[in-house]
Parts: structure tokens; sequence; C-alpha cells
């Protein structure tokens, strides 16, 4: 009796796991489709996907069609076209800059940081957003207390402000620049937001069900708020590139970083030395990074709208 007990008892738990495990595919498949019917969203994956092959086709070129003495981001120079900068041709197809340049390497190059910047500043604010609202509202009392005292501060920081502050002391690498919007981020209004969040799924009967049932609260974390708060996450994490990407260009534009290869960079250094060598200015050099920040911005930006409006309960329903 004992052995059978065991295993219709095993036979249960295979059950429940595989029907929550087909509940959570077919969520995840109903919400795709969803997401799919905005065109908004639609249109943002495929900027993004744009995006992607310009970061990925980069060292592709490189290494196959592009000779590094003449197209490298950094210290290319092309000899046989003189003098620079020169307006796009079909040898330089965005033209050079006044240090002879290839601009379209540049523009390629610099789209790897624009995606690690927002990849990273994304990652660090999730997670401690998460952490700290979380935390806040499943506990509450002390804990909520002094966390939200916290977020509440850095509520009144905005990022950008704070790291242009930053960049008058130091001059800032992108990863510094990734790592404290992250945490800026994340310790602001995106914890008071999940700590929000929480509170609505704490008093949910599933979560008081597991309670009854037992279950520490560290299973009840884990499996249940957590899960519950993934989809606020994500959209929170895509709205974070965005901003992200904007204030690093934003500091590269005022010449606040350490020289590296970004969007923002190409334009500070396009916008300093603009009328050297040609009256004429040099428009191919500033408008097609400029044109990328807002372009990969938007993308991020409809992407994080459309996922708002499927993964919000009040915004599908209206």
């Amino acid at each position: 009796m004992t052995q059978q007990g065991s295993s219709v008892s095993t036979r249960e738990k295979i059950r429940t796991y595989l029907q929550h495990q087909w509940a959570h595919r077919r969520w995840l498949y109903s919400h795709w489709e969803l997401f799919l019917q905005q065109p908004l969203g639609r249109l943002g994956l495929i900027m993004i996907f744009i995006f992607g092959l310009m970061a990925l086709s980069h060292p592709i070129l490189m290494e196959t069609v592009w000779n590094r003495t003449q197209f490298d981001p950094s210290i290319g120079f092309d000899i046989t076209i003189m003098p620079h900068p020169t307006t796009p041709t079909w040898r330089h197809l965005l033209g050079t800059d006044n240090f002879g340049r290839d601009v379209l390497s540049r523009l390629l190059a610099s789209t790897q940081t624009s995606f690690l910047v927002g990849i990273v500043a994304a990652v660090i604010a999730v997670t401690i957003s998460t952490l700290i609202g979380g935390a806040a509202g499943y506990f509450g009392g002390v804990v909520d207390a002094i966390l939200m005292g916290i977020s509440d501060v850095f509520v009144l920081l905005p990022a950008p402000i704070v790291l242009l502050i930053f960049g008058l002391l130091l001059r800032l690498e992108w990863p510094m620049v990734a790592i404290a919007y992250g945490v800026v981020t994340g310790l602001g209004g995106q914890a008071i937001v999940v700590k929000s969040h929480t509170l609505k799924l704490k008093v949910k009967p599933f979560i008081e069900a597991a309670q009854a049932a037992g279950g520490s609260e560290g299973h009840v974390i884990r499996k249940h708020i957590l899960p519950g708060l993934l989809s606020l996450t994500i959209v929170h994490a895509v709205f974070t590139v965005v901003g992200a990407v904007l204030t690093e260009s934003l500091l590269s534009y005022f010449g606040r970083t350490q020289y590296y290869l970004s969007w923002g960079t190409m334009i500070w250094i396009g916008q300093q030395t603009f009328r050297w060598f040609t009256l004429k200015g040099q428009w191919h050099v500033i408008l097609p990074p400029a044109l990328a920040i807002m372009l990969f911005c938007s993308a991020f930006y409809l992407v994080g709208r459309a996922l708002d409006e499927v993964l919000n309960p009040r915004l599908r329903v209206r």
C-alpha cells in the first residue's frame, strides 16, 4: 500500500508538472500571437533585427571584404582619395571623415557599443528593481520602509544628470556608463513599480493557497512571485535600453567619456571639426549616427509599447 501510494503521488506530481509546463507554453504562445498582431511591435522587431545585422556584419566585413588599413574604424586611412573628408562614393558608401576614416565602418562598429550599453544596463536595472521592489512588497514593514526610502531618493536623481555630474569629475568608459545607469534606474522608479505589482500578487488566491499548503517563503517567491513579475520586468528592460543608449550618446556628445567608438562620439568629433576642412561641413559624417540613435531607440520603444499593451491586462482590455 505504501509503494502504491508513493507511485500514485509520483504520478500526480508528474501530471501537475506537465500541466503547469503546458499552461506556461500556451501562455507564451498566446501572448506572442497578440504581440505579432501589433504592427508597431513588428516594425520595432524588424528594426532591431537590422541593427543586429549591422553589429554582426562589421567584424565579418573586416575579415573578408574590407582592407583593414583603409577601413579600420579607428586608425584606417584611404590614401588613394585626397583630400579628406570625402562625400559618399561607391567605395565609401557614407564617405570619409576629416581623418580619412570610413564613416560606414565606424557606424557599424559603434552599433556593437550601443547594444552592449543597453543590454548591460537593462540586466542590472531589472535585477536590482526586482530584488528591491519584490522584497519591499512581499515582506513589508521595516524592510519596505528602508528599501522604499532608498528608492525615493533615487527617484529624485535622474540618471542622465547624475552621469553628467560624474562625467565632469572623471572620464567614463561605456561599461561604467551602463552599470551606473542600470543602478540608478533600478533603484528608482522601477523598484517602486515592482513593489506595487508585488503587493497585487501577494493577495492573489494562489499565493494564499501556496502558503496554506506549507510552502516556504523562498518557494513562494521563486515559484509564484518572480514568475508573476516576469512580464513587468521584460517591459522595464526594453525601456531601459532606450534610456541607456540615449544617456550614453548624450555623455559622448558632450565629451564626458573616454574615447571609444559610439554614435555619440562620432557626432562629437564631427561637430568639433565640422568646418575644419570644408565650408560645406560634414553632414555625411554627423547625420548617419544621429539617425542611428533615433531609429535604434525608436525600435526598442515600439517593442516596449507593444509588449506593454500585450502584457498589461488593463491596456489589452481597452
